[in-house]
């Protein structure tokens, strides 16, 4: 068995010698990444490793493995030639009749010869059933458990009895249980103004802790509830994690963030004493513990939050023991994001919900070997998976999915807010329709799997797409119609870019540390965004539409800014205490563009879909919003020196993603779709 290469600088290598990953190198042998990280491991391949721990980051010479295949090649031809020359010597010619000796060595032959057939059958079978069997997941079968598209959080109990999820429904979220053998949920936890962090069953499958948040200003809080339901007791507050049980119940481990640093915790449920295992400096973020069934290790995802971009931020999994604190890499690549963690039940491997960083929007669910560190996809295709929980016997996972967008842009009159008309029908894209001062409407479309942007009449008529390489998304108009800013990775990053109307003078304007949404001021001259500033979240700053300096205008948490149509002030989702990576916008807020005289404007409930952004009315007196409340998505607004917010559409189907104003201020146009979320129960079909 060989030992695997030692570690050796990247600059021992010529680059148009080196490749950079594991996909480069299984591609290079024409193999798939597990059987090249075998013969690393088993076979001494050449692989080396950068200077440092990480085990993803590995490289190989061209020139070293095809002399190592040469060497292979060669040994095993060898081996071959040497078992081709043993022979049965010669039988006696001068004797009429074999003598009694001679027919017991051939029967001993004959004996022999038959044995090891059958021991190389054996062997060959042993190979082939492991081949298909030893892989958990190889074979899945995946049944969809709920129909009515609420679903956020799920979790299976160890003894795969038991789903509990929860279920957000006109702003407020339940917590419900369900025997995997029914069809029927019982609703333990009634519905609230509330967020579940994440949902866990107790090692016995019979408590079930939940960690959420409120939309006051209180911190997230754990609580425990009987898994048939009762009176939920609340054990701790201050956690910014779900939490995971340690195998005999009497602990549990989760993440904490501060200002500065993301720890990593375990408390006695007893006592609730606290120790903290390990912590990360800022940006730098820990999330979704998993204690391993033995007792000894905890994982966590270890994520820098600075560089957040459509290709994630780099997420790694690393375990941590608990006896020493010692940490090592669990898994051989790092991860565009990862949203939840699980230990198989007989220690062997983690399931997870995770993309990786060539992918966009869409998470899988993948295994990783334990202690190889090697993946495996589990669900692939165009739906989404959130969310990771495995029962103990290692044949369940349970998992939320959210189906294909679906998405069209409608426009519709103020003053008849009930019937509204399509403009553009099917499947758009994320982007926030845009109405232009000459009455067409700018929007998003996916073309050829790139993000494209496009220009529509009002009706409907006289579609035109704006000719740009790359992807190109979240674009804004200047109020004059001149200039248009907006989201391209033509450079190979995304960035943010302005160019007129007409095609001419483009430029890009900044490149922010993460993906930012850019709003061009009125007269065209000026940008803002948010981007990363010195407390790790996202803080307002402009930038000149022509490139230049950007500014930090305020240092609080912003979300989604807009410029009022007199350029003067600029409106954003925001927050202001307690602040760190996990922070959400608590409140609508208004500044002026030279940083001065911030207010806040609305204290916003958790039934605002933030996502949907901010909008001025054309006369700057109001800001809309989208609200899912009781009655469905609509678009509400709140008058500047006014308490109370009014409704401004009456709809009650579909979700509302983006929406904007005519230049008139008598209509509004806005994308509308589904996007449901249900729970899926994935099953081991190689353990029926």
């Amino acid at each position: 068995m060989g030992e695997p290469s030692p570690v050796v600088p990247p600059s021992e290598k010529p680059p148009e010698d080196r490749l950079d990953s594991w996909k480069e190198i299984a591609a290079y042998l024409s193999r798939d990444v597990t059987t090249v990280q075998r013969w690393e491991k088993r076979e001494g391949m050449p692989v080396h490793r950068h200077l440092h721990d990480r085990m993803g980051s590995v490289y190989a010479s061209r020139k070293e493995l095809d002399s190592w295949t040469r060497s292979r090649s060669s040994r095993a031809a060898q081996e071959n030639e040497n078992g081709s020359s043993l022979k049965v010597p010669d039988e006696p010619t001068q004797s009429p009749a074999p003598t009694l000796l001679n027919r017991r060595f051939l029967q001993r032959r004959v004996l022999l010869g038959l044995l090891l057939v059958v021991v190389a059958l054996a062997a060959v079978l042993s190979l082939s059933f492991r081949g298909t069997t030893s892989l958990p997941f190889a074979t899945v079968k995946i049944t969809r458990l709920t129909g009515d598209g609420h679903s956020v959080k799920a979790s299976i109990s160890p003894d795969g009895r038991y789903i509990a999820h929860t279920s957000l429904i006109a702003g407020q979220e339940s917590l419900r249980v369900r025997r995997t053998t029914t069809l029927n949920d019982i609703e333990i936890v009634s519905p609230q103004a509330v967020r579940y962090i994440g949902v866990s069953f107790s090692p016995d499958s019979e408590t079930i802790y939940y960690v959420l948040r409120t939309e006051k200003e209180a911190p997230p809080s754990l609580y425990r509830i009987p898994v048939m339901g009762g009176s939920p007791e609340k054990l701790k507050t201050l956690l910014d994690s779900p939490v995971t049980l340690s195998p005999d119940g009497k602990k549990f481990a989760f993440v904490r963030e501060s200002a500065t640093e993301s720890s990593l915790l375990v408390t006695d449920l007893d006592s609730g004493g606290e120790e903290s295992l390990i912590s990360r400096r800022l940006p730098r973020v820990l999330d979704y513990p998993a204690w391993s069934p033995d007792g000894q290790i905890v994982a966590v995802t270890d994520t820098d939050s600075s560089a957040a971009s459509p290709k994630g931020g780099g997420s790694r999994i690393i375990g941590v023991q608990v006896a020493d604190r010692t940490e090592r890499d669990l898994s051989s690549q790092s991860w565009g994001n990862i949203k939840q963690l699980s230990w198989l039940g007989n220690g062997r491997g983690l399931v997870l919900s995770a993309r990786e960083r060539d992918e966009t929007g869409i998470f899988h669910v993948w295994e990783v070997s334990y202690p190889d560190g090697v993946e495996q996809r589990i669900t692939a295709g165009v739906n989404s998976q959130t969310g990771a929980s495995v029962s103990a016997d290692s044949s369940r996972i349970v998992t939320v999915q959210e189906s294909t967008l679906s998405n069209s842009i409608w426009r519709v009159p103020v003053t008849s807010s009930d019937t509204p008309e399509v403009v553009v029908p099917g499947l758009s894209g994320f982007s926030a329709p845009m109405w232009t001062r000459d009455d067409r409407i700018m929007f998003e479309e996916e073309l050829d799997g790139r993000r494209t942007l496009w220009t529509v009449d009002t009706t409907g008529k006289n579609r035109k797409q704006l000719a740009m390489t790359g992807n190109n998304y979240d674009h804004s108009v200047s109020m004059d119609g001149h200039k248009l800013s907006w989201v391209s990775d033509r450079t190979g990053n995304p960035a943010i870019w302005t160019m007129d109307m007409d095609g001419g003078d483009l430029k890009m304007v900044v490149n922010p540390s993460v993906e930012a949404i850019p709003e061009l001021s009125p007269d065209g001259k000026w940008v803002a965004f948010t981007a990363i500033g010195s407390g790790h979240w996202k803080t307002l700053w402009i930038v000149p539409s022509e490139g230049g300096k950007a500014v930090e205008l305020n240092d609080r948490l912003w979300y989604l800014p807009v410029i009022s149509p007199d350029g003067k002030s600029i409106a954003a989702f925001f927050a202001d205490h307690q602040l760190s990576t996990q922070k959400f916008p608590e409140s609508i807020a208004v500044i002026g563009t030279n940083g001065d005289n911030l207010r806040k404007v609305l204290a916003i409930p958790l039934s605002v879909f933030l996502p949907a952004g901010i909008r001025w009315s054309p006369d700057g007196r109001e800001l809309s919003y989208v609200n899912r409340g009781k009655d469905g998505d609509n678009i509400w607004s709140i008058r500047l020196g006014e308490v109370a917010p009014r409704q401004l559409t009456h709809f009650h189907e579909g979700n509302i993603f983006s929406f904007s104003w005519s230049p008139d201020g008598k209509q509004l146009c806005f994308s509308r779709g589904n996007q449901p979320h249900d729970v899926v129960l994935i099953e081991d079909a190689s353990q029926k």
